[in-house]
């Protein structure tokens, strides 16, 4: 069972939107449409909006992508891009910034391809992917 969080808020004056949803993928990066086990609601990051923490159980060999995103002033997009496998377990951790995927941490190479697919198929604009290793 995954803790997933889907929320849609914004702040009073509406400069401020914060967005997050994930997306259950396989290794082929083909969707699998999942219902939560639990849903409970949370505060969320904006007085405007609403946010659900969501247990998902994630089959075998299938991955969670947790996306969260902040759109500030003169609308530019940061946020980060999370890969969970089906225990639970963060593979890979990317940040999004300036039309650029960064990642960060990673354990798993297929991990890597899932972000790269996951943006392609959600159809966010990226320039440039990069890979930082330490």
């Amino acid at each position: 069972m995954i803790k997933l969080y889907v929320e849609r808020s914004k702040s009073n004056s509406g400069k401020h939107m914060f967005r997050s949803f994930y997306v259950v993928v396989d290794d082929k990066c083909r969707k699998l449409e999942v219902t939560p086990k639990d849903l409970r609601s949370v505060k969320p990051v904006y007085v405007n909006g609403e946010a659900f923490e969501h247990y998902v159980e994630v089959p075998k060999g299938y991955f969670a992508v947790q996306l969260r995103f902040v759109r500030g002033l003169r609308g530019r997009v940061k946020g980060e891009v999370l890969v969970f496998n089906s225990d639970g377990t963060m593979l890979c951790r990317a940040v999004y910034r300036k039309l650029k995927v960064r990642v960060l941490v990673c354990s798993d190479g297929v991990a890597v391809d899932l972000i790269r697919c996951v943006c392609s198929q959600l159809k966010i604009p990226v320039k440039r992917y990069a890979l930082i290793s330490k």
